[in-house]
């Protein structure tokens, strides 16, 4: 369910890109605008709950992975298994308020600014701030680089599938962790120029990053591209939910 969550999550992400990109978007493209939509859909609110279950899943998934890896597993893949346990950690909780109360979390834009100003109001916090954006522009390069060295699917039954099954696989996965590292590593250069210039607004989450995109020399089409590369991982994610790697089974 963890797996389609976030299938969910990403197809709607890249569907309101699309809509920003052709001028017709109703909400910004982050968490807050994706729960706005789907709420206003048929049958929303139990894709809303789809969504809830699903990230406290996946939470609950990677805080163990941090709390429980192996010795040969490197500090990197529990420091990566720890971020993503807070991430889907907060993700659960903003959908939980939102079904339960109607609260609409911050925008992404709105939260980075935020917190970007509060840690570069400590003593050194600019050169934090740096740290950050540094260590965010290579997650995202490292996940470009799992997309275009095929990395993901040593985590999938591949041989369980039929030959045009894995093709399908392999390029959805090759193109929706690129989209992904592209918008996780325009994070990541926005907090290195909020430290730079030593100036909070600067920083940008998801919405900003998409709407730099748009603003390119190419126009719309980067975004665009983008777009169709997140709906890509989201197709991912439902196929992983099925293909994906546990305990038991043949290890092919």
């Amino acid at each position: 369910m963890g797996f389609v969550a976030r299938g969910i999550a990403y197809i709607v992400l890249g569907a309101m890109a699309i809509m920003l990109a052709f001028g017709v978007a109703r909400h910004e493209p982050d968490a807050a605008g994706g729960l706005e939509a789907i709420a206003t859909k048929p049958l929303g609110y139990l894709l809303l709950w789809v969504l809830v279950l699903g990230f406290a899943g996946l939470a609950a998934w990677r805080l163990t992975q941090a709390a429980t890896a192996r010795q040969r597993e490197s500090s990197g893949h529990r420091l990566y298994a720890l971020a993503a346990g807070i991430a889907y950690a907060i993700a659960f909780f903003n959908t939980l308020m939102f079904v339960v109360h109607g609260r609409t979390p911050a925008s992404g834009d709105a939260t980075a600014r935020d917190l970007t100003a509060r840690i570069m109001s400590w003593d050194g916090g600019r050169v934090v701030v740096a740290l950050i954006g540094l260590a965010i522009v290579a997650a995202g390069l490292g996940l470009a680089l799992r997309g275009l060295r095929i990395e993901f699917t040593r985590d999938l039954r591949m041989g369980w599938m039929t030959r045009s099954t894995q093709d399908m696989v392999v390029w959805l996965g090759r193109i929706g962790y690129v989209a992904r590292g592209a918008v996780v590593v325009g994070i990541g250069i926005a907090a290195l120029v909020a430290a730079y210039t030593y100036n909070s607004a600067q920083a940008k989450g998801v919405d900003g990053v998409l709407r730099e995109f748009a603003q390119t020399a190419f126009g719309p089409w980067i975004l665009i591209l983008a777009a169709l590369g997140l709906i890509a991982f989201g197709i991912f994610s439902f196929l992983e939910a099925k293909w994906r790697r546990t305990l038991g089974g043949i290890p092919v």
